[in-house]
């Protein structure tokens, strides 16, 4: 068991680095393992409310003894805060292998260990609420790591943002709490009706923001040719690889290859000193300052503008890069 002893003493120090987060009450989501950040590349265990997932790829090489023997000691060492579960998503990298769909466990009510959680919980980033779903696949419906980012943003105070790959809409919620006007963009319908789901539960003016379920370089094609579709603040926080959908003129997407081209696009529909916030989890750009790099090259000079640190939680470098800049 010589993978458990070293998570234990991992995970143990891992949770004296995240005290003040512990005993938030106004915080209830964050990352309480970051993987290399905290001494075991491959594993990861998020907090959501009373719950915890962990998550293991490949790169650990764990049993299944191991990853029981990790979600118990998780759940032994955390009851104290209130998580009452521990659920396990494993992470192939062929997931090919996997014929499109996620593992049985991923979407199972049944927990590694502790008590089942209901189909969605709210979470809450400084007060801010937001629905999760433990078992609804790969992901949560929150990515933990731009927790900063989101408040960050609304609090710059832009009237009109627009929100490319909303996925379920989490930088929304807190722009148009802060009173931007917000237009949220996704291929998913289902992820934007959770998205409205999220504005609603924080009790937000609908009249503020709109859902466009649409290709997002589509959405770009439109807004060039409409006069009163600019924005002072442009979100874009797109997947690694997204799937085509040629009934639905959905094209396939690779950041590497399309983000530059959708930044060229969304400077074009700025208003005059108006900033664009980009982020990729794409490994070949989040290392070494790729991202800013590819930003120049596509735009030339640009303003960098100042982004908070990444939270104190989020310890493993490389994985994600994010940035702000205002285009020249």
């Amino acid at each position: 068991m010589r993978h458990a002893t070293t998570f234990a003493d991992a995970f143990a120090r891992a949770r004296a680095h995240r005290s003040s987060l512990l005993s938030s009450t106004t915080t209830t989501a964050y990352r309480l393992f970051d993987g290399a950040g905290d001494d075991l590349p491959g594993v990861y265990v998020d907090r959501l409310g009373p719950a915890a997932v962990l998550g293991v790829y490949d790169d650990a090489r764990w049993s299944e003894e191991a990853v029981s023997a990790a979600a118990a000691t998780v759940l032994e060492a955390t009851r104290d805060i209130g998580i009452e579960s521990v659920y396990v998503k494993r992470f192939l990298k062929d997931r090919s292998r996997l014929g499109g769909k996620p593992p049985a466990e991923s979407t199972s009510h049944t927990p590694r260990a502790g008590i089942r959680q209901p189909e969605a919980l709210t979470v809450y980033e400084y007060g801010v609420g937001f629905e999760v779903r433990l078992f609804d696949g790969f992901s949560t419906g929150l990515f933990l790591e731009h927790r900063e980012h989101r408040r960050a943003l609304a609090e710059r105070g832009a009237t009109r943002a627009l929100n490319l790959f909303a996925y379920t809409c989490a930088f929304s919620v807190p722009l148009a709490a802060a009173g931007a006007h917000v237009t949220n963009v996704d291929v998913s319908a289902r992820y934007l009706e959770w998205g409205k789901r999220n504005h609603a539960l924080n009790g937000l003016d609908e009249s503020r923001v709109r859902y466009s379920r649409m290709d997002a370089t589509a959405y770009l094609a439109y807004a060039a040719r409409h006069a009163h579709e600019r924005f002072d603040l442009i979100v874009i926080d797109p997947p690694t690889f997204g799937a085509g959908n040629s009934r639905r003129g959905v094209k396939p997407w690779k950041a590497t290859a399309d983000l530059p081209k959708l930044i060229a696009a969304a400077a074009a529909v700025l208003r005059p000193g108006g900033q664009i916030f980009a982020s990729t989890n794409a490994r070949e750009l989040a290392v070494d300052g790729e991202l800013t790099s590819m930003i120049e090259a596509t735009l030339g000079r640009v303003r960098w503008e100042s982004l908070p640190p990444w939270p104190k939680d989020v310890r493993e470098r490389g994985r994600v890069a994010a940035t702000l800049f205002t285009p020249r």
